[in-house]
C-alpha cells in the first residue's frame, strides 16, 4: 500500500513542484519510512508526526492542501492556461495523468495507514470542514475524474493566475531575494480617506483605464507630509480586489533593476502597480537614472501591464542646491546637469499634488472620521480637542486627523 502511493508521488511530471511543500515532503518520507519496517518503529511513528505537524501549520485538510497546491502552482501547464486560455493536446494529456494520481492521493486513508501508537489528528483526515479555500474548494468535484475536469482548471488560471501571485495581492520586490508576498498587507478603504476628491477621481480613473486594457499614465503624487498620498493608492487594491490587480511594493534599494521585475511580470496576465513611497534622491545618488529608463527613453519600453505609482513630498525628485546653478562651477554644461535632474519628474504622465489641509478642512477631516468610527463626544469639544492636538503636530493634516481620532477613542470608547 505505501509503495502504491510511492509510486503516485514518483510519477508526477506537471505538478512535481508540490513535491518540494513542508508537507508533501513529510509524506513522501513517511510512505518511504514505511518499507520492511515494523508498523510501531520510532522512526515511522516520528515521521507521521512531522507529516501531521506540517499538515496542521496550513490549516486545511489533507484533500484540500494537496487541492490548494494543485490550484497555485506555477508550472507550464498552469502558465500556459494563463497566457492563452488554452493548452496544447500533449499537455492536457501530461497533467490528466498527474491529475489522476493526486486524486488517488487524496483518498488516503490516514485512520487505516497511521501507526497504532500514533495520535490521528483530525486535520489529517479526510473529514473536512476546512474554509480557507472558499469557491475554489469545490472546483475539482472529488466524485468525478479530476483528469475529466481540466478545462475548469484552465479556467481558473486563466482567471486567478498562478504561483505567488495566486497567493498574494499586495508583494514587495527584493534586489537579493526577488518577489515576496505580503502575508497581513494593510489594506485601508478608499472611502476612509476624507478630501481630495479630484486626486481619487484622477487616480482612479487612471487605473481603471489601465485595467480595461487602455492606455494609461505612471502616477506621481507630492505634497506634504500626512495627506494621504500613499494611503490613496494602498486603497485600490481593496477598491479594486475583484479586479486581476496586484500591487508590488519597492524600495529605492530596489530599483536598480526595475527592468528585470518588468520581464517576471511580463510572464503573468494580470495588471501591476509598482508602488514607490516617498521617493526622492540625494544629489549624489544615481538610482533614479534606473527609474527613468523605466518610466521612460529605454529601449526596452514598460510592458502594457505595469504601472508606476509613487509618492513624494517633493515636486522635483532629486535634490538641487544653488551650487548647482553656479555657472563658475567646474562643469562647463550645468544647464544639462539641472535638466538631468529635474526631468525625472516629468517622465510621469500624471500629476495630483497634496496641500496641507486648512483649519476648516482639518476639522471637517477630524468630523468625518469620528462620525465613521461612531465617537459619543460633544461637537464642539470634539473641534476643540482636535485643534489642541493639531498645534502639537505641527500643523494640520489628514495624518494628525486619524492620530487625533485614535487617541480619542481609547479615552471615550467605540460603539462598534
Amino acid at each position: 500500500m505505501y509503495m502504491q502511493y510511492r509510486y503516485y508521488l514518483a510519477s508526477l511530471t506537471i505538478y512535481r513542484n508540490i513535491l518540494h511543500d513542508a508537507a508533501m515532503a513529510a509524506l513522501l518520507a513517511w510512505l518511504e519510512s514505511n518499507t520492511g519496517q515494523e508498523p510501531d518503529n520510532v522512526e515511522i511513528c516520528d515521521r507521521y508526526h512531522q507529516f501531521c505537524y506540517q499538515l496542521l501549520q496550513t490549516g486545511h485538510c489533507f484533500r484540500c492542501h494537496l487541492l490548494s497546491l494543485i490550484l497555485k502552482d506555477d508550472n507550464v501547464f498552469s502558465r500556459t492556461a494563463e497566457k492563452q486560455g488554452r493548452v496544447s493536446p500533449e499537455l492536457r494529456q501530461s497533467a490528466a495523468h498527474d491529475l489522476e494520481l493526486l486524486q488517488r492521493l487524496a483518498g488516503l486513508n490516514f485512520a487505516e495507514m497511521a501507526p497504532k501508537s500514533a495520535y490521528t489528528y483530525n486535520l489529517a483526515m479526510n473529514g473536512c470542514s476546512c474554509r480557507g479555500l472558499g469557491e475554489d474548494k469545490e472546483l475539482l468535484d472529488q466524485n468525478s475524474a479530476w483528469s475529466l475536469q481540466i478545462d475548469k482548471l484552465i479556467e481558473h488560471y486563466r482567471v486567478n493566475s498562478r504561483g505567488i501571485m495566486a497567493r498574494f495581492k499586495a508583494l514587495r520586490w527584493d534586489a537579493e531575494a526577488g518577489l515576496v508576498g505580503i502575508v497581513h498587507p494593510h489594506l485601508p478603504q478608499l472611502q476612509d480617506l476624507i478630501g481630495y476628491e479630484y486626486q481619487k477621481k484622477a487616480l482612479c480613473w487612471n487605473t481603471e483605464k489601465f485595467l480595461a486594457g487602455l492606455p494609461a499614465n505612471n502616477v506621481l503624487l507630492y505634497g506634504s507630509s500626512g495627506t494621504g498620498k500613499s494611503t490613496m493608492i494602498k486603497a485600490l487594491l481593496k477598491h479594486y480586489q475583484s479586479r486581476p490587480l496586484r500591487m508590488i511594493e519597492i524600495n529605492r534599494d530596489s530599483m536598480h533593476n526595475l527592468h528585470e521585475l518588468a520581464e517576471i511580470l511580463s510572464d503573468f496576465n494580470l495588471k501591476f502597480i509598482l508602488f514607490i513611497d516617498d521617493l526622492s534622491f540625494e544629489d549624489y545618488e544615481t538610482g533614479y537614472k534606473g527609474l527613468k529608463a523605466m518610466l521612460e527613453g529605454s529601449l526596452q519600453t514598460q510592458t502594457g501591464n505595469v504601472l508606476i505609482y509613487a509618492t513624494s513630498n517633493r515636486r522635483n525628485l532629486v535634490k538641487e542646491y544653488f551650487h548647482d546653478r553656479d555657472y563658475l562651477d567646474d562643469e562647463i554644461h550645468v544647464h544639462d546637469t539641472q535638466q538631468e535632474k529635474i526631468s525625472l519628474a516629468d517622465r510621469f504622465g500624471l500629476t495630483l499634488s497634496f496641500a496641507s489641509p486648512s483649519q476648516e478642512e482639518y476639522l471637517a477631516i477630524v468630523a468625518g472620521l469620528a462620525k465613521r468610527h461612531k465617537l459619543d463626544i460633544d461637537a464642539e469639544l470634539l473641534m476643540r480637542k482636535a485643534l489642541q492636538w493639531e498645534r502639537g503636530k505641527h500643523g494640520p493634516s489628514g495624518r494628525a486627523a486619524q492620530q487625533f481620532i485614535n487617541h480619542i477613542a481609547g479615552q471615550i470608547g467605540v460603539d462598534g
